[in-house]
């Protein structure tokens, strides 16, 4: 089922997301460097396999949800 392969990717994402901690904890590295590698180590996690997902309005929230909250966290907003 779609929505139990999206939580599975949600869950490696978060993984990959927490591995990258001391880097997103970091004050002398760049915003715009931390946007790069969040786009190139966690959202490619998260998006992995998506071309063949059919999205429902629900599945697209809890990946926009994941997704606005760690770019949330990476800016020190949440």
């Amino acid at each position: 089922m779609v929505s139990d392969e999206i939580s599975a990717r949600i869950l490696k994402a978060r993984l990959a997301f927490a591995n990258l901690r001391h880097l997103w904890r970091r004050r002398d590295i760049r915003l715009s460097i931390k946007g790069r590698v969040y786009c190139a180590a966690v959202r490619s996690v998260l998006l992995y396999g998506s071309e063949t997902w059919p999205l429902r309005v629900e599945d697209t929230r809890k990946l926009l949800v994941f997704d606005h909250r760690c770019l949330g966290n990476i800016a020190g907003v949440c």
